[in-house]
């Protein structure tokens, strides 16, 4: 029973997720949210074909501001170690 509970829930929280995206996308393409609604599996389908690109690029631009922020740091010891 808890079990049945626990999916419910998951499930309620899902589809409450999915319509709030719903909404956003109607506003923003000033679209019937029934219209959005129709075209969310194929788009959700297609943000997970282009997730794993978008995974390596987020992580190579971590990377690159990593690297600034550290030469950065670097940069403001040296010009604290040497006034």
């Amino acid at each position: 029973m808890r079990r049945l509970v626990a999916v419910s829930a998951a499930l309620s929280a899902a589809g409450a997720a999915l319509y709030k995206r719903a909404q956003h996308l109607s506003e923003t393409e000033q679209r019937p949210i029934g219209d959005v609604l129709t075209s969310l599996p194929g788009r959700i389908a297609d943000d997970l074909r282009t997730l794993p690109g978008d995974l390596r690029v987020a992580a190579e631009e971590g990377r690159q501001a990593a690297a600034r922020k550290s030469a950065e740091v670097e940069e403001d010891y040296r010009r604290a170690a040497n006034p």
